[in-house]
């Protein structure tokens, strides 16, 4: 998604600079064309995706859940992206595979996420860390020192 954002802003910078004429103008068509076709491009990706995902929440037993489970849980250790937030209003980023998922703190579930046997739960943010639990499953995830603010 945040691919798709730049490359969206991106090409909203080059549509709204001034026009060029002569020469120039030849090239900045052709990139402009361009950055329209990644866009096309993501978006049916993204839109893929989605379809996917929700065929696979629509169909239980599809064979395609398999596949979206695997690709959005994935088999990977989470990983803790980020901390954000001042004092108690505190927010992790945490990549689980390839699928970002954004807690809050005093909130179990990941912002947007509906309850699921396979989501990671927040059991806590203190300091540097986040501590999370699925089923028999916990994880303590902390970011690095050199990645603070300042280090």
């Amino acid at each position: 998604m945040a691919k798709l954002l730049a490359t969206w802003v991106c090409a909203w910078i080059l549509t709204s600079s001034a026009q060029a004429s002569g020469p120039d103008a030849d090239d900045l068509a052709a990139d402009q064309m361009t950055v329209r076709e990644l866009m096309r491009l993501d978006a049916d990706q993204a839109l893929a995706q989605t379809r996917a995902r929700l065929a696979a929440q629509k169909n239980p037993r599809s064979p395609v859940q398999g596949i979206v489970s695997k690709a959005v849980h994935g088999s990977a250790a989470p990983r803790l992206v980020a901390i954000y937030g001042v004092g108690k209003k505190l927010l992790a980023e945490v990549l689980v595979g390839s699928q970002p998922y954004v807690y809050m703190r005093g909130q179990a579930l990941p912002v947007g996420a509906k309850p699921g046997a396979a989501l990671l739960m927040l059991r806590g943010i203190t300091g540097s860390c986040v501590q999370l639990e699925r089923q028999d499953e916990t994880h303590t995830l902390c970011l690095h020192p050199s990645l603070w603010a300042g280090g």
